[in-house]
């Protein structure tokens, strides 16, 4: 871990663990979150809500990007979270059927402004965006269905 909470840095990596030799855990997160904590575990429970077997995973993609939590319903990623000093990053891939979901439903205009400005690949649209409240959180749930219902 690269930083305490609340404490800016400059980090190498997106995500706040960067360390690839250590693999974050309960503690460490609780630590880097603080209040956010109930915020990334109600995002978690939401998932594993929704019917599908949840399971996430901790991992490591490059020194760039550092640890991410992968959060799947089956084998299916919903979304990635992404740990920050007291916040963390939702980060979501949608194919082409889901931005027009997403674009046409009741999502805050900055996250479909997110979406129209992500690069179209053919795995989908990359975009993420900070979840520092519960209002963040409402955004991401609405993009969670979006995601599952497809």
């Amino acid at each position: 871990m690269s930083s305490k909470p609340g404490k800016e840095v400059n980090r190498m990596s997106l995500s706040v663990f960067d360390d690839k030799t250590v693999l974050p855990d309960n503690e460490m997160l609780t630590q880097v979150l603080a209040d956010s904590r109930s915020l990334w575990d109600d995002a978690i429970q939401y998932v594993g809500s929704l019917g599908s077997a949840m399971n996430g995973q901790w991992k490591y993609y490059s020194k760039k990007a550092g640890w991410s939590h992968v959060v799947k319903s089956s084998e299916r990623t919903i979304l990635y979270l992404i740990p920050q000093d007291a916040f963390f990053k939702a980060s979501f891939v949608l194919g082409e059927k889901a931005v027009d979901l997403a674009l046409g439903g009741d999502l805050p205009e900055d996250i479909k402004e997110l979406i129209r400005q992500a690069a179209p690949y053919v795995e989908g649209r990359s975009f993420m965006f900070d979840i520092r409240t519960k209002t963040d959180l409402e955004a991401a749930k609405k993009l969670i269905d979006i995601k599952n219902s497809g």
